[in-house]
């Protein structure tokens, strides 16, 4: 099973992003979560996603809605360590395979 494409229909179930880790309140939860399927969902291709517009644009999202200094990372394979401020950390998975980390500082 390992290596095998993920099938259509299951990737439309998990069209949003699951929370693995969050410090966040639900409210605040729920809001990064619809930015950041909106803006992966922007900068797909045909080819792929665009890591680098799409990590743009939530940044932007984050700043202008929560205030400065947010900050996020995108890939299929990293691992963290960071010191953020109360309330700001959220760590999810778009599609299964594609992993956010959000975060202020």
């Amino acid at each position: 099973m390992a290596g095998r494409p993920i099938p259509k229909d299951v990737k439309k179930q998990c069209q949003k992003a699951t929370v693995k880790n969050t410090d966040m309140s639900n409210e605040m939860k729920t809001e990064v979560v619809d930015i950041i399927a909106g803006s992966i969902d922007k900068f797909t291709l045909p080819t792929g996603v665009n890591f680098e517009g799409a990590t743009r644009a939530i940044k932007d999202a984050l700043d202008k809605s929560y205030g400065f200094n947010w900050h996020c990372a995108m890939g299929k394979g990293f691992c963290f360590d960071v010191t953020a401020q109360n309330g700001t950390l959220m760590h999810c998975y778009y599609q299964g395979e594609l992993a956010i980390l959000v975060y202020k500082c």
